[in-house]
């Protein structure tokens, strides 16, 4: 049995998707399962026991049409492979052609799949699930196989970085999103670091830089981490305080107790899984709205109303019963 697994982004949904393929190694112990993965995001996948090989998906690079001649041989070595099933988790126009490409003689898609993508498909499953994770494991229902939502396998494997060496126990602070409607004003993460002054922090991620200090009990490693790293660090912390974003849903796979602030975004749809996982919104009359730009006087209110001490008041049971790292 091949079977070949097309997920190439994002950092979230990759991880939302990781129970079907710990899902589908369960079922097919000897199967060779493969993973079509943006080659940016590749370490995320990397090392997982439950997965054969990694096919990167260069996007970035094949952004014109010169690179014509490149995806054809891609697409080639895919076929060449002769995947029994392909299961595209992402239901979009290229991942269409990837799954036509594959030329498997199952090749089953989601019924929310998009941009003609469907007709790639021999088989669709109906995923009505509200969230992504959900629909996603529709898939191991469709196939017979029983679920266990919340195996998904992951564990850090990169060394803790050199500047935590000896810095003891602390809460990590993930600030940043592709969306502006999804971020915590920043001025209210120095104020909950300084409410908090018996507790060290540790900042990451990647976006604009804004100040954030706290003499001897904060380290910033923002655009200093690659992704087996960041899953380090977050293995490790305490508690994690996130956005709607990648590393919410990296955290509460690994287990980590989580508080993630939703505002723009809909917790029922994108809600990381774990089992330690909070959220947290106000939930205003206009969320949530699905915009990356607020129409509202008070721009983005569904977040700035989100006080620094709730979320103090909501991360201090964490700390108090969390289950420790190692």
């Amino acid at each position: 049995m091949k079977i070949l697994i097309i997920k190439p982004s994002a950092l979230g949904d990759i991880v939302q998707a990781l129970p079907v393929l710990t899902g589908m190694r369960r079922r097919w112990p000897a199967a060779k399962i493969d993973w079509v993965v943006n080659d940016s995001l590749r370490e995320i996948l990397d090392g997982h026991p439950c997965l054969n090989k990694t096919v990167l998906y260069p996007r970035r690079r094949w952004n014109s049409p010169a690179r014509l001649p490149e995806m054809w041989r891609w697409g080639r070595a895919l076929r060449e492979e002769r995947y029994d099933i392909t299961l595209d988790l992402q239901g979009l126009m290229r991942t269409g052609l990837m799954t036509w490409a594959a030329g498997s003689p199952r090749r089953i898609g989601l019924q929310s799949a998009r941009e003609g993508s469907s007709s790639a498909y021999t088989e669709i499953v109906a995923d009505t699930a509200i969230s992504a994770a959900e629909r996603y494991l529709t898939c191991l229902e469709y196939l017979g196989i029983p679920v266990q939502p919340l195996d998904f396998q992951l564990k850090a494997r990169a060394p803790l970085p050199e500047a935590l060496a000896n810095f003891g126990p602390y809460i990590a602070l993930h600030p940043y999103s592709r969306w502006r409607t999804k971020l915590w004003p920043w001025r209210y993460f120095q104020e909950l670091v300084d409410a908090m002054p018996e507790q060290r922090f540790v900042v990451v991620g990647e976006g604009p830089w804004f100040p954030l200090e706290a003499a001897g009990r904060l380290i910033d490693l923002r655009g200093q981490l690659s992704i087996s790293s960041l899953l380090t660090v977050l293995d490790r912390a305490t508690a994690v305080l996130s956005t709607d974003s990648g590393p919410a849903h990296i955290a509460g796979a690994l287990g980590r107790p989580t508080l993630v602030l939703f505002g723009a975004t809909d917790w029922r749809k994108t809600k990381p899984s774990g089992a330690h996982v909070l959220i947290h919104t106000r939930g205003l009359f206009c969320s949530p709205c699905l915009k990356r730009t607020c129409w509202r006087d008070t721009p983005v209110e569904c977040m700035s109303l989100i006080e620094p001490q709730k979320v103090r008041s909501l991360l201090l049971p964490f700390l108090e019963a969390a289950p420790v790292a190692v």
